[in-house]
This record gives C-alpha cells, sequence and structure tokens, in this order.
C-alpha cells in the first residue's frame, strides 16, 4: 500500500487523484437514500414491507435492502440493490421463510444467497 501511495505522489497531480479517489469511496459508503419516516425506512422498503406482510402466515414484516453504487462513464452512478434481510413474525415456519424469500427475489431480482429472512422478536 505504501509502495502505491508513494507511485501516486511521484505523478504530477497525484495528490488531487489520491483525494479523489477518497471521495469516490466516501460516496459509495454513504446511504443512497434518505430514510422516509422516523422507523428508518425508504419508502421502497415501507412499500415492499406491506407486500410481504400480505403472504400467507407471515404476519408484520420489515424489510432492509442494501444498496451499491455504480459508477458511470458521464458521472454519477445508479443504485442498484445488492442484498435484503426480511424480518417477519411468521418466520419461525419453514414455508413462510421460504415464500418471504422468494417473494423478495422475484421482486428484487436476487438471488436466493442475497436475501436473509429471520423471525421477528416477540413482544
Amino acid at each position: 500500500m505504501k509502495e502505491w501511495l508513494d507511485k501516486i505522489r511521484g505523478i504530477k497531480g497525484g495528490v488531487w487523484m489520491l483525494a479523489a479517489a477518497c471521495c469516490a469511496l466516501a460516496a459509495l459508503l454513504l446511504p443512497l437514500s434518505a430514510p422516509a419516516d422516523p422507523g428508518g425506512m425508504t419508502e421502497e422498503e415501507q412499500r415492499l414491507s406491506a407486500t410481504l406482510s400480505r403472504i400467507a402466515g407471515a404476519g408484520e414484516t420489515r424489510i432492509s435492502l442494501f444498496c451499491a453504487q455504480t459508477a458511470s462513464a458521464f458521472g454519477g452512478g445508479e443504485r442498484e440493490i445488492v442484498g435484503a434481510v426480511i424480518v417477519s413474525r411468521g418466520a419461525n415456519d419453514p414455508g413462510v421463510r421460504l415464500a418471504l424469500s422468494r417473494a423478495a427475489e422475484a421482486l428484487l431480482g436476487l438471488d436466493a444467497r442475497q436475501v436473509e429472512v429471520f423471525p421477528m422478536e416477540e413482544e
């Protein structure tokens, strides 16, 4: 890593390149959408949670989406959903858990390995 930094410093404008790379990395790590309510869910998460809650046996259900920013040649980028975590009252039932996972995969275009389903804590 030190050798790489020394090479960049040796290039004319290398410090600016390093600063730009750090800014780009920071932009990728920042949240990509602001929460729409005090509960911290975006509008998309609220909509998906309502849909998933209607699956037979699911009961109260919440989904959290995990996103990455894809770079664009013209600056900026697009948000890409790379994973989802679902918490549901009915997730103790293996059939409900499978139905929730399959629904999220279909709605979001994700693979099974990108979706996790967990039972909701009892109040």
